[in-house]
């Protein structure tokens, strides 16, 4: 089944069950066999020729660096959503602190003195806001007479020697310009290095990586109401930019990106069903957000235009729990696709006056074990996406 086995509804959900949704992403059938020969040739034109060289900065040069946007570019339209929080980065001040040896960063040079962050975002963040005087030390272990403090309650000596702290950074410049169907370098390194205390998830990666209008897009379509209604996700409120309230912030969907995922799925599987990508379900979701990186505005008001409508046209005719399963608990994110895109492609449609008739026909198909294999099931192949679809337009046209 689509859903882990626990039965929860929407509002019980773990972080555990989306970890398992992120990981199913993954399964993909596995490829041809191939001779010795093109096994041999696929290895060397699959080889990545990367330069490393390795930097030393000091606290004081670091926070300047990623100041200057120019420098070190941390992303700053990615907000990861309430991961490391005021404990974790007072923790890692407190080792720099007591001189203890920091992990390495991972920086990508994108062009000459240009970089930008592949692992340790985090860290970074910790020691540019401490720095900043943006939060106040807690949960120290072997400082607790610093507790409470900012940079700037601390003592001029401890000032001045936690900025001559150093911290590791190896440079990454990849000399294969490769970046096609097959990989994206950028992609690969940034999956392949990033270790830290707290993995990124895969949309917390491709938010990373592909930051624009699209990517904020999906963060505005994520938050509005009919959106947040059929998730069950806490309302948006004016000042949540800048203070999320603390239930927001608690919601798994919503901490761990999900949310943004399950409006990605929507453009995805519509370019599956239109032959515009092929893969595994996560390089699907990968390619749809460097195709859309570049997006103009008018192709982006064109899109939100697309997923507001259709959700806005089931959720009339079928209500807010048209992608509930018949136990009433599970929520089933490929029939919740199907449905959405179905009805995109689907725009003469009466859907509101042939509600009942839906209903009926959803009913029917969610009974039989065929049909509900179809809709519902784990199949994450370029087939079982484009029958589902195929049997949601059955299921609204009639």
């Amino acid at each position: 089944m689509e859903m882990p086995s626990s039965n929860k509804n929407i509002d019980d959900l773990s972080e555990e069950d989306i970890e398992l949704w992120f990981d199913t992403e993954d399964e993909s059938t596995v490829g041809e066999p191939l001779s010795d020969e093109e096994l041999a040739t696929k290895y060397a034109e699959s080889q990545i020729r990367i330069v490393r060289s390795s930097l030393d900065f000091t606290l004081h040069t670091l926070a300047s660096s990623i100041k200057d946007k120019n420098y070190i570019d941390i992303a700053p339209g990615y907000q990861r959503r309430a991961r490391w929080d005021k404990k974790k980065k007072s923790l890692l001040i407190e080792s720099f602190l007591m001189n203890i040896p920091i992990p390495p960063i991972f920086l990508f040079e994108k062009d000459y003195n240009q970089y930008e962050i592949m692992d340790g975002r985090q860290r970074l963040e910790a020691i540019s806001e401490f720095l900043d005087n943006k939060y106040a030390l807690t949960g120290l272990e072997f400082w607790p007479e610093l507790q409470g403090r900012r940079y700037d309650d601390l003592p001029g000596t401890i000032q001045r020697g936690l900025l001559r702290r150093t911290i590791n950074a190896v440079v990454l410049l990849a000399e294969t310009e490769k970046s096609d169907e097959s990989f994206d370098i950028r992609l690969i390194l940034f999956r392949r290095l990033n270790t830290g205390g707290v993995k990124l998830n895969a949309q917390e990666m491709r938010n990373a990586l592909y930051p624009g209008s699209f990517n904020e897009m999906l963060h505005t379509l994520s938050r509005s109401e009919n959106f947040t209604s059929l998730w069950r996700i806490p309302k948006k409120t004016p000042k949540e930019d800048q203070a999320p309230p603390a239930n927001l912030q608690k919601n798994v969907l919503y901490k761990s990106m999900m949310d943004c995922e399950l409006v990605l799925r929507f453009f995805s599987v519509s370019d599956v069903v239109n032959g515009k990508v092929k893969g595994s379900l996560r390089q699907i979701f990968d390619k749809t957000m460097e195709r859309y990186s570049q997006a103009s505005s008018s192709q982006i008001e064109t899109l939100e235009s697309q997923f507001n409508e259709s959700l806005s046209r089931v959720i009339e005719a079928l209500g807010l729990d048209f992608h509930i399963l018949p136990n009433g608990k599970q929520a089933s994110r490929p029939l919740y696709d199907a449905i959405l895109v179905a009805a995109h492609l689907l725009p003469s449609v009466n859907l509101q006056h042939d509600a009942p008739a839906i209903h009926a026909r959803l009913d029917a198909a969610l009974a039989s074990p065929e049909s509900y294999e179809i809709l519902v099931g784990r199949g994450n192949t370029l087939d079982s996406i484009k029958n589902r679809v195929g049997l949601a337009q059955k299921i609204l046209a009639g």
